[in-house]
């Protein structure tokens, strides 16, 4: 979905994530970084979220990184399958090819070198025979899948609607009910930010929201502030919410999308 890099400065103490159905995948070349009591990998994949998450930064922060759509995790790491709310060391979940391509961020000379290696990683993953594509077309599936309505909904896969469920859990660890509704905020908050100073009311009518107020409960529980208050934090230059700020330009830039988008900075 985007290309970010972060150049934190010692005076931002934190940053801060609404919950997520997208994953990142994140190579830090400098500083330390600490979600709840544990360290943060130096490489590591991030993964989709149920609940908003805080990042302690331990001195300034510097980092390169792809935000992956919501089909990429499973299908790059097939030991991907289910996690939510986990942060993953990357050689675990690439195995013993990882140090290489580690070795070649840290190498690069700037930021677009250090994106391509990161690139080319990728592109080496999805090339045939990599089963990848046909786990993309499983997610895909059961993602379009949970979206039917009406009579529709008996004829998801061929299953029953608890066997899909099931299945459905078991592939992207939330219920789809729980997924269609952290996409949602996903989308409210990037609309938002991108066009700020609109009418609340239209926007959550917009993103099927029953009114102002549902939208506004579901902000704050799986973002952790009121909309209002994000919209504003994002206006300053430095923020804890610059993800908001990522977020928010990565919907501006998805159409028309390209295979390849530049970096979005947050300094």
């Amino acid at each position: 979905m985007a290309a970010v890099v972060v150049d934190a400065p010692e005076a931002l103490a934190q940053s801060r994530f609404p919950a997520l159905v997208s994953s990142m995948l994140v190579v830090r070349l400098h500083g330390q970084v600490v979600c709840g009591d544990a360290w943060v990998p130096p490489s590591a994949w991030i993964s989709a979220s149920t609940a908003p998450k805080v990042y302690q930064h331990r001195g300034a922060v510097r980092a390169v990184g792809l935000v992956l759509r919501p089909e990429a995790a499973v299908a790059l790491f097939a030991n991907a399958r289910g996690l939510v709310n986990t942060v993953r060391p990357l050689p675990d979940l690439v195995g013993p090819r990882w140090p290489e391509v580690e070795q070649g961020v840290r190498a690069a000379a700037d930021d677009r070198a250090q994106l391509d290696v990161l690139y080319q990683f990728v592109r080496q993953e999805i090339a045939p025979p990599s089963p990848c594509e046909a786990r993309r077309q499983e997610a895909l599936a059961l993602l379009q899948a949970a979206h039917l309505d009406g009579d529709a909904k008996g004829q998801r896969m061929g299953l029953s609607q608890r066997q899909f469920e099931r299945r459905f859990v078991a592939h992207w660890g939330m219920a789809p009910k729980q997924y269609k509704v952290i996409a949602r905020l996903n989308s409210t908050l990037g609309n938002a930010l991108s066009v700020s100073g609109g009418p609340m009311a239209a926007l959550a009518i917009d993103e099927g929201y029953f009114d102002q107020s549902h939208m506004g409960r579901d902000v704050r529980r799986l973002a952790g502030h009121p909309l209002q208050t994000l919209v504003q934090g994002t206006r300053r230059p430095l923020t804890t919410h610059w993800p908001l700020q990522v977020g928010a330009e990565v919907q501006q830039a998805r159409t028309p999308q390209p295979e390849e988008p530049g970096p979005t900075r947050m300094r």
